[in-house]
């Protein structure tokens, strides 16, 4: 699908939107470092396998608001414009914090196995 960009200004065919700096999905950004943060603390001993937990959060969400904003837009053309002001923009932050949560599942398991390799105990050991 073609898309002009001019700041914060999307055009494509048959919408033009503008995100609004306060609507980045901030609360559910918020939402996903406090709980990386929290599971770092609480299930990885290492200090720098817990800040890597939460330097691999940044990007995700960048991809989170990106999955967001795509999602909203496309369902806006080809559905209904409606979604750009109903509950799936207002209130659906959490369906895309699931999302990104799902994607930092495996950086989890990954840091939570190098522990266990490092402490030289087997991989399936509990």
């Amino acid at each position: 699908m073609p898309v002009l960009r001019t700041g914060l200004v999307f055009a494509l065919p048959g919408l033009t939107i503008e995100i609004a700096e306060e609507c980045s999905g901030i609360r559910s950004s918020m939402a996903l470092v406090i709980t990386s943060l929290f599971a770092g603390h609480l299930l990885l001993r290492s200090v720098w396998r817990q800040a890597a937990l939460t330097v691999a959060t940044l990007p995700l969400l960048l991809v989170k608001n990106g999955i967001r904003i795509v999602t909203l837009s496309l369902l806006a053309i080809y559905v209904d414009p409606g979604f750009l002001t109903g509950r799936l923009h207002h209130q659906g932050g959490i369906v895309f914090l699931v999302l990104a949560l799902a994607m930092l599942l495996p950086v989890l398991f990954w840091l939570r196995r190098s522990e266990r390799i490092a402490d030289g105990k087997p991989v399936g050991a509990v």
